[in-house]
């Protein structure tokens, strides 16, 4: 099997590259030449792809033969904060958090269509499901992904390739080391890495995880618009 897996120089993506570089060719993108040549000497079967996903020309030039797995795990976060983003630094986040996986996709769908199989993931996250007002960018960056899986995988079905979207709460990674605010039901890298490997084999359509807190966050959801607002209105104080 070929794999292809983005942000695989640290946190989520490394593991799952080693993961599946044990049975499976990996092509493994990220920006961290070293981290990545350092991945390759543990197994051959680790393909290294420096690649900067915020370039969206230079994702476009990548090119694949028979991929039957996709991996999108790549993705950065600003600062929580309640301020107006930059948009500077606004679109340098939705190129790598969204557009880039467009963009890496392009080249791979159609092949997937003619061999009729395929598989598709995509990492989104828990703050997709409530739009902080400190986290603007990065929650609108995951809300737009689980719309694109929803489209995707319907779209798709027919040519029974299939689209995975998991939704995780905060794991132990890079990406929220430098929160400096209580995280509800904080998990391991390792256990979070297993879940994700576990969803993707049993192909579920949507994971959300830690159970407790996706439910705490739904129900959130049923209350009227006022008082979420009234709610979310004092993190931005």
């Amino acid at each position: 099997m070929n794999v292809i897996i983005t942000g695989a120089s640290r946190g989520i993506g490394r593991k799952l590259a080693r993961y599946y570089a044990k049975k499976n060719k990996v092509f493994a993108i990220a920006r961290d030449e070293k981290k990545l040549n350092e991945l390759k000497k543990e197994n051959e079967n680790i393909i290294p792809i420096v690649c900067d996903l915020s370039n969206i020309n230079e994702v476009r030039k990548l090119r694949f033969d028979e991929i039957d797995l996709v991996i999108c795990n790549a993705g950065i976060s600003l600062p929580h904060a309640p301020d107006f983003t930059p948009y500077e630094e606004f679109e340098k986040l939705f190129q790598i958090n969204f557009l880039s996986i467009h963009a890496l996709l392009e080249n791979i769908v159609p092949d997937m269509q003619k061999r009729k199989r395929g598989k598709i993931v995509f990492i989104s996250s828990l703050a997709s499901i409530i739009a902080s007002p400190t986290s603007l960018p990065y929650s609108a960056s995951k809300r737009a992904l689980n719309s694109y899986a929803q489209s995707l995988r319907n779209m798709l079905a027919k040519y029974n390739i299939k689209v995975i979207n998991i939704m995780p709460g905060f794991i132990k990674t890079d990406l929220i080391a430098k929160n400096d605010f209580y995280m509800p039901f904080l998990m391991d890298l390792n256990e979070g890495a297993k879940r994700i490997i576990d969803a993707i084999e049993k192909e579920k359509k949507e994971y959300a995880f830690p159970k407790r807190f996706y439910y705490i966050l739904k129900m959130f959801n049923l209350l009227p618009l006022n008082i979420q607002d009234k709610i979310l209105q004092k993190f931005a104080n």
